[in-house]
């Protein structure tokens, strides 16, 4: 199986980059291609195309917990510098005739002004994710 984590995100705007920060601490997990951007363009397309499984990590305005969103392709958007994760989803199953298992997963975002770190709800949730994404791509690159 082969496993695709896009995090994405502004690493100067604080909470915002928590996408890449949890991208980041995946890199070195085996099977699992990982990439931290700061916005989905097209040439992401043809990695999506290949993979079993695509998980894009984005910080999301707002409290609450992490939320898991299952993507599916969906109408085609125009073809534009940046995409939305299912926006890459319709583009590969266009272009290539095939669209992975594929989810948006947010974490909660209070602080979006200009600098660097994150408030500490966002760094607690990130923390867990991180430890929930290793448990689960370790199993599934296991079978």
């Amino acid at each position: 199986m082969k496993a695709l984590v896009v995090g994405f995100g502004h690493p100067l705007r604080r909470d915002d980059g928590v996408g890449l920060w949890v991208a980041q601490r995946l890199s070195d997990l085996p099977g699992v291609e990982v990439v931290a951007a700061q916005a989905l363009t097209p040439e992401l397309v043809p990695k999506v195309a290949t993979s079993d499984l695509v998980i894009f990590v984005d910080a999301r305005v707002g409290a609450g917990p992490v939320r898991w969103e299952r993507l599916r392709p969906g109408p085609r958007p125009a073809l534009v510098h940046s995409l939305s994760p299912q926006g890459l989803l319709t583009w590969a199953e266009y272009l290539f005739g095939r669209s992975p298992e594929a989810w948006l997963v947010t974490l909660p975002a209070r602080d979006l002004s200009f600098g660097e770190g994150f408030s500490l709800r966002t760094r607690r949730a990130a923390e867990g994710l991180v430890g929930r994404l290793r448990q689960y791509l370790g199993e599934r690159g296991s079978t």
